[in-house]
Formats: C-alpha cells, structure tokens, sequence
C-alpha cells in the first residue's frame, strides 16, 4: 500500500506541476506549486483507523444530515486523493469545492457519481480519474461539498 500511495502523491506532484507551470515564473513559485497538500490514507493503514475514529465520536452528539456529516466529509476530503486535484476555495488541477456546489446544486447523486466514476469534459480538458471510496463516502464527500454552498 506504502508504494501505492508514492505513486498517487508522485502523480499528483506531476499535474500539479504542469497546471502551475504557465503562472509560475520563479523557483519560490515553482516550489509552493508542488508542495504536499495532504495525506493518502488507504484502508487498512494505521491512518484510516485514526480518521474513522476520529469521525465516528463527532457523529455521535450530531443530527443526522448536520454538522457530523460535514465534518465527516471534510475529513474525507482530506483523507482521499481529493486534495491533489481540488481545494475549498480555489481551482488546483480541478475546480474548487465551492464551484462544484454552486454548479450542481441539489445534485448530490450526479457529484457522488463522479467521485466515484469519474467525469470529464465538465471543467475543462482535464479528465477526473475513478475514485477509490465507497457509495457511502461518495454520498458523504457530495453532500459535503453541496453543504459549501
């Protein structure tokens, strides 16, 4: 798993690269383009345990749909391979956060699909790959976004 995820933060090392190479001029530039932005964390690592431990206590005091949800989300988000490609506020390699919830509002079931399928030619020419999550955390990672807007 260890090498899995050299491989998926070397990736995304790679595309964040060539999408920052036409703004960035400079060393500094180049250097703030490619810096780590998160973890991977893989089911079945140390990691994983800790993140669902650390959600299933928030979820415990929560409504259902309320701010749980939201924090189970986020923490999804940055858990998966979401935040090599996307940020909150602004476009990375893919949009932001934000746009993808203005543009598909409502829609939780069409942004959980791509999560998990993929999708291309919605942003741009920049395809987004299948996603290694499950329906529940699809749906969990959408109505998270969707909450952003």
């Amino acid at each position: 798993m260890t090498i899995a995820k050299n491989i998926l933060a070397a990736s995304a090392a790679v595309l964040a690269l060539f999408a920052g190479s036409a703004h960035a001029t400079t060393e500094e530039a180049i250097a703030e383009r490619i810096k780590p932005v998160g973890t991977v964390c893989v089911a079945g690592d140390p990691c994983a345990e800790e993140l669902a431990a650390a959600a299933a206590p928030a979820a415990g005091g929560q409504e259902e749909g309320g701010a749980a949800a939201g924090g189970q989300g986020e923490a999804l988000f940055s858990a998966k391979v979401c935040v090599a490609c996307h940020a909150i506020d602004n476009k990375v390699v893919g949009p932001a956060m934000k746009e993808v919830a203005a543009k598909y509002a409502g829609d939780a079931d069409h942004i959980a699909n791509s999560i998990k399928n993929g999708s291309s030619g919605n942003w741009g020419p920049i395809p987004m790959p299948p996603n290694a999550v499950s329906d529940d955390e699809a749906m969990q990672l959408a109505e998270w976004i969707l909450s952003l807007n």
